[in-house]
């Protein structure tokens, strides 16, 4: 019986394998290292692999901290008068007619939230008060046709405006909301019967309707990776959806799925999908979908690892492996300083950090420095006394992990400089370990990455840990976004990056369009320089547009210079600057912007531009807004002379400093 079920695991591994397409490297980390029956020996059989103190252990909730069990009481007890409305047809009808996501997530995640909030509320006080509204929103929950946002109802193909019953899909929505009601049968079964045997059998079958049929029967999800359909133009390249749903299947897999056969089989089914996952990173660990999506994408690849570890008693662990190590180290070299992040692609300048993640990712692979970072962001989160946030497993492993991060040393990391090789990003301060004087980020690669802007060798400068000219990240998800329209935003454009428009024109997007020859050195300054002619339609006519960045951190100045030659002339150049502060033309070649109380000073060739435009952004986008309340201010440069061949150079220095 057991070598007929160990060729049926190797059977379904050997298909998965026929039928999967590579783009990039093949490391296979995951299969390579661990074979079929390996895994068959070692996973865990049912729930024996849960280390959470069930529903039942009261000492453990009972010994909360006051404040934090008052807390999750609280929210619980704001959800007791939640209505659970349905979410109505014409909710998943606005993404197509309007292009409006959010009418119909709102409500979707108002009800986790909800049920989340009950859940930890009843884990806390354990006296039954909940277990009514608790039922209430499964049952609700359980009603939805699916549990795929309107937004990816695309994954549907054939009829993508409303859910289809007879095509069930996997998404980012229906993971969570699989993953929090497998979490809420686990540990409430027992009283969820003594109110009806049918609430916990409902949960079931639909975690089954929902999540482990489609993920057994289909490999065509272009997230999988494992053959189907490629992700937008990325030739089979997979993003955060893959661990991050995986991570979701794994958790409804590990905790509702009795046959052992199938969790053994499914379970390496995740194995193998997640290897493409691995296949797809860059070597240097860089997030290319912006440092936003760290979280959902390295982050849940340490999850997905983290719950894979844990149900096989240890046994699949990749940490040691060098990639696995530069995804984490990822995060806390692009820190600048609380709350602000080097920001490329959709990602927004200010944020944080899952504090509990980054701190067990650095014991994971025996990072110091990550581990202090997270120590660094779990302590200030406890001065601001914040309740507890994020899935109910981070939660878990919160409640768990924090007493310990409590107390461990803090770092606040700030590096004197970094280069993420592959991704082409670097970037660095004028003071290693500190906060004052200039610190600026670079990038190059090409207008094809995932959540791309185009904005091939554009850059970001901060002062003293205050941002000076910006990246302005990305504003609220409409359909717009992920359509052929996206680039009709402007917080895409290269225009309003820092970049130049050259003989009127700005980059397309495609992964044609790239930066050539970058490179970057930190050998006393730090030196970033591109090639940027290629980022740009032939019609631009441009042989060589090298765009180089240097800190001089002895002379606390920054130079960025634009040295250039082209094939005939068109329209006079132009470089765009976006400022976080209304620039002052002072005189002509001299510009200040102001940071509060301080200031810097900008130093241009008054002698080959005119007198620089000043143009208000006006922000109204909510997520803009949170890190730009006053608006930005792009600031444009036009030369006054028709060069074929020359060079622009701009320094910012300190005020009343050359």
């Amino acid at each position: 019986m057991v070598m007929k079920k160990r060729q049926s695991i190797l059977w379904i591994f050997l298909l998965l394998l026929a039928t999967s397409v590579r783009a990039a490297e093949k490391r296979d980390l995951l299969m390579k290292g661990f074979a079929a029956d390996v895994l068959a020996q070692h996973l865990a059989k049912a729930q024996e692999w849960v280390a959470f103190p069930t529903y039942q252990d009261r000492a453990f909730w009972d010994q909360q901290p006051a404040d934090l069990r008052a807390a999750s009481i609280q929210k619980g007890e704001a959800a007791l008068n939640f209505s659970w409305d349905i979410i109505k047809a014409t909710d998943y009808l606005a993404i197509n007619r309007t292009g409006n996501r959010e009418q119909m997530q709102k409500p979707d995640n108002a009800r986790k939230e909800a049920l989340k909030n009950l859940l930890l509320a009843e884990l806390m006080e354990g006296k039954g008060r909940f277990i009514d509204q608790i039922i209430n929103g499964v049952w609700a929950i359980c009603e939805q046709s699916n549990w795929v946002l309107s937004a990816h109802l695309a994954l549907q193909k054939q009829y993508t405006d409303l859910p289809d019953i007879d095509n069930m899909v996997i998404d980012l929505g229906s993971g969570e909301t699989g993953a929090l009601l497998a979490w809420t049968h686990y540990f409430l079964k027992d009283r969820l019967d003594e109110a009806s045997p049918l609430i916990a059998k409902r949960i079931a079958t639909e975690i089954r309707r929902n999540i482990l049929d489609p993920y057994y029967k289909r490999n065509d999800l272009w997230w999988m990776g494992l053959g189907g359909e490629s992700s937008n133009n990325r030739r089979g390249l997979v993003n955060n959806w893959n661990p991050w749903i995986n991570f979701n299947v794994l958790q409804c897999i590990l905790l509702m799925e009795s046959d052992q056969e199938k969790r053994t089989t499914y379970t390496y089914k995740t194995m193998h999908s997640v290897d493409q996952f691995i296949n797809s990173y860059n070597d240097d660990g860089a997030c290319d979908e912006g440092r936003s999506y760290w979280s959902h994408a390295g982050g849940k690849f340490f999850e997905y690892l983290e719950l894979l570890h844990q149900a096989t008693g240890g046994d699949v662990n990749i940490y040691s492996h060098p990639l696995v190590k530069n995804i984490g180290t990822y995060i806390y070299q692009v820190y600048i300083d609380d709350p602000y992040f080097v920001n490329f692609a959709d990602a927004s300048a200010k944020g944080g950090v899952n504090a509990g993640l980054v701190y067990r990712y650095g014991v994971a692979i025996n990072d110091a420095t990550m581990q202090g970072f997270g120590a660094f962001y779990e302590q200030k989160k406890a001065k601001d006394k914040a309740s507890l946030s994020g899935s109910i497993y981070a939660i878990l492993q919160d409640l768990q992990w924090t007493p310990r991060i409590l107390q461990a040393p803090t770092i606040e990391p700030l590096v004197g400089d970094y280069w993420f090789p592959q991704t082409q990003v670097a970037g660095g301060r004028e003071k290693p370990s500190s906060k004052e004087g200039f610190y600026f980020a670079a990038k190059g690669g090409h207008n094809d990455e995932f959540h791309n802007h185009n904005d091939v060798g554009s850059f970001i400068l901060y002062y003293n840990g205050l941002p000076l000219l910006v990246d302005a990240g990305v504003g609220t998800y409409t359909k717009q976004t992920f359509s052929k329209d996206r680039y009709k935003i402007w917080t895409m454009q290269s225009a309003f990056h820092n970049l130049p428009v050259i003989n009127g024109y700005e980059q397309p997007a495609g992964l044609s369009y790239e930066a050539a020859n970058t490179q970057f050195t930190a050998k006393g300054d730090l030196h970033f320089t591109t090639d940027i002619a290629k980022a740009y339609p032939t019609d631009a006519a441009i042989n060589t547009w090298r765009r180089s960045y240097t800190l001089q951190r002895k002379k606390h100045r920054f130079i960025m210079s634009d040295e250039f030659s082209l094939s005939n002339f068109k329209k006079e150049n132009q470089l765009h600057l976006l400022a976080a502060h209304k620039p002052e033309i002072v005189k002509p070649g001299v510009i200040k912007l102001s940071l509060g109380e301080t200031s810097v000073e900008m130093h241009y060739p008054a002698d080959l531009f005119g007198e620089p435009q000043i143009v208000p952004v006006t922000i109204e986008d909510p997520r803009l807004l949170n890190s730009w309340p006053h608006g930005l201010y792009q600031l444009i440069f036009t030369a006054t002379k028709k060069d074929l061949q020359g060079k622009y150079t701009l320094e910012v220095v300190k005020s009343n400093e050359k």
